[in-house]
């Protein structure tokens, strides 16, 4: 039995379609939502600054992570979404611009005067604490909570 040319064009799009379409449900499947609630801001409407990082050397190096946020503080806590994350290991660095001055302030000796904090809560004994320290698996939505300090 011979197919007729519209038929036929018909079936052969039909494998790529079910392609395309598996693809896109395997990326959404993929992505998962981050949730972060960063408490003890003591300045109401300060500014949250966060970082997502997910690799060691760039948060060791306080570059920029692969994605970031800045928000209001509201009665003492802040909280962040970041959509899309796929699966990995991360780590947040956050800081409380309470002087409005858009960046991190440190007093002479580079020690933070402004309250910082890190995922899992990890501290540093002269500085930030190490990636592994604060870095969290992302296999599925996930919230968690950073003290800033």
């Amino acid at each position: 039995m011979k197919l007729s040319p519209p038929v036929y064009r018909a079936t052969r799009k039909a494998p790529l379609l079910a392609a395309l379409l598996l693809a896109f449900a395997a990326s959404t499947v993929m992505a998962a939502e981050l949730r972060v609630r960063i408490d003890n801001v003591t300045k109401p409407g300060a500014t949250v600054y966060l970082a997502l990082y997910d690799n060691a050397g760039d948060f060791a190096a306080s570059r920029q992570g692969i994605a970031g946020q800045f928000l209001r503080a509201d009665g003492g806590e802040a909280a962040a979404t970041f959509l899309d994350v796929k699966p990995g290991r991360y780590a947040i660095a956050v800081f409380c611009d309470e002087n409005g001055n858009g960046k991190l302030d440190t007093n002479l000796l580079g020690v933070p005067i402004e309250r910082v904090g890190f995922s899992q809560d990890a501290q540093g004994a002269f500085g930030p604490p190490s990636f592994d320290a604060a870095a969290f698996d992302v296999a599925d939505d996930v919230a968690i909570v950073i003290h800033l300090h």
